[in-house]
């Protein structure tokens, strides 16, 4: 089992803030586990990077779920874009780890698990989601940038059992690493990439 199961969501090619943040807290893909939870591309610098370092975690361990700027990657006939389709058709749309339910955008809580429809997961197309999580289970998600909840710099916005860790690194703001297992938040600013906050969080 792995020492701690740590989640990041919306790197929008910001791939030097996630280096920061998985360097901050010693990610060893032995022990960790860690989740990755799509919009690698877009908004930010590096697409190509990001998407160069999810492949190499992902063969490493981790779990990479694809969100809705991978699906749009996907209807791209960009020559350069159609040759990561292979890679973005094998990213999975929800993973579950005991009680954590991971998708991108959220789960259709009128359809069980294994029925997903990844248009709707993945925030593709709009749909209502995430109405009902089961008690026993907790909703680990992103999609929604915090500052459209009318949160500040890196807050994460949580209601009930379902935690949004999405902090407008595709709006030039902050990329959060949650390490859920210790219950921390690690935050950096993507346009500085130097100073990396860390805080303990209530789930």
């Amino acid at each position: 089992m792995a020492e701690r199961i740590l989640v990041v969501s919306d790197i929008h090619g910001h791939r030097k803030a996630l280096v920061t943040l998985l360097r901050a807290v010693k990610y060893n893909y032995r022990k960790d586990q860690l989740v990755l939870m799509g919009d690698y591309v877009n908004n930010g610098p590096d697409s190509f990077g990001t998407l160069k370092l999810v492949k190499r975690l992902k063969r490493k361990g981790a779990l990479a779920l694809a969100g809705n700027h991978e699906m749009r990657w996907l209807a791209s006939k960009d020559k350069k874009i159609k040759r990561w389709h292979k890679f973005l058709n094998s990213l999975s749309t929800v993973e579950l780890i005991g009680d954590y339910i991971f998708a991108h955008a959220g789960i259709d809580t009128n359809k069980p698990l294994s029925k997903q429809i990844k248009e709707y997961t993945t925030g593709y197309y709009n749909h209502e989601l995430n109405r009902n999580v089961p008690k026993h289970k907790f909703l680990i998600h992103g999609h929604v940038p915090n500052y459209r909840f009318g949160l500040k710099n890196d807050e994460l916005y949580k209601k009930k059992n379902i935690l949004d860790i999405d902090t407008g690194a595709g709006h030039d703001k902050y990329l959060s690493l949650i390490d859920l297992t210790n219950s921390y938040q690690y935050s950096v600013k993507v346009t500085d990439n130097k100073k990396v906050n860390s805080r303990r969080i209530k789930l």
